[in-house]
């Protein structure tokens, strides 16, 4: 079972605590059971940030909340269940209905639509 971060609660990784890039090259059980026990860990070198050692599931977890925000990606999901709407057995049928039917079917339907 996965666990549930509050992503809210982090923290920018300069408040983050630290492993010298050494230590994660030479000790990466200690700086591992760290990230394991307290979350994100900071990754220095020369005493700059460098990077940032955090769980899969907390990673997983914030890309599928960014995800969930995308404009772009909401519009992909309804563009996608609108056209899966559309394919259809009554979608098919529609549109052969539609494009089969006369002139005057089509007069009469649309006066049939404006009457309502």
């Amino acid at each position: 079972m996965s666990t549930v971060y509050d992503i809210h609660a982090l923290h920018p990784s300069k408040d983050l605590p630290a492993s010298p890039s050494s230590e994660l090259k030479n000790a990466f059980k200690s700086v591992f059971q760290k990230m394991s026990q307290s979350g994100p860990v900071s990754i220095t070198r020369n005493r700059k940030r460098e990077a940032i050692l955090l769980p899969a599931d907390l990673y997983d977890q914030i890309i599928n909340e960014l995800a969930s925000k995308d404009p772009l990606e909401l519009l992909r999901q309804d563009y996608e269940t609108c056209f899966a709407d559309m394919q259809s057995d009554a979608s098919a049928a529609a549109y052969e209905d539609a494009f089969s039917a006369s002139p005057a079917a089509l007069g009469d339907a649309a006066k049939a639509h404006q009457a309502d």
